[in-house]
């Protein structure tokens, strides 16, 4: 997993080829996928789904997926990728929030743009705080990101 998390794709190889087991996961349920996509190791992100051991769609923290990951944490090449090997991004997390959710709470244009064109996600689902994608932009000053929302109709 520290490896994965910090981008060392030779050595996530090295260590599977010599039995490690990439399945296994932390005490907040997070596996190897998800520190790979959270810091946007995309080489790292390839390798781990070539081994054909870990769920694209797996939980790990607070429900959260890997593509959940890569979109808060601004990674938008993480997130093409995965979207790319059939993630499903209609997900939510424990607290309602979607792909898109947690893309606007990272603020990265490219990556909302991305979710937005997949046409899957609702612009105005709330969380289970009542909050739509627009709002949390606007809680963590995401101009840009709200400007883009609400042009294309979110509330």
């Amino acid at each position: 997993m520290w490896a994965a998390r910090n981008g060392h794709r030779d050595v996530v190889e090295f260590l599977v080829g010599r039995g490690a087991d990439v399945s296994l996961v932390d005490s907040d349920g997070n596996n190897i996928l998800h520190w790979a996509c959270r810091e946007g190791h995309l080489e790292t992100v390839k390798l781990i789904l070539s081994l054909n051991v870990v769920d694209i769609n797996s939980r790990g923290w607070y429900s959260r997926t890997p593509v959940m990951w890569a979109a808060e944490n601004r990674h938008s090449d993480v997130v093409k990728f995965l979207v790319d090997r059939g993630t499903d991004v209609s997900l939510v997390d424990r607290g309602g929030n979607n792909v898109l959710h947690l893309a606007c709470r990272g603020g990265d244009l490219e990556t909302v743009k991305l979710i937005l064109s997949l046409n899957v996600v609702n612009i105005n689902a709330r969380n289970n705080y009542g909050e739509t994608a627009a709002d949390v932009a606007r809680v963590y000053r995401r101009q840009r990101v709200v400007d883009l929302l609400v042009s294309r109709g979110a509330h």
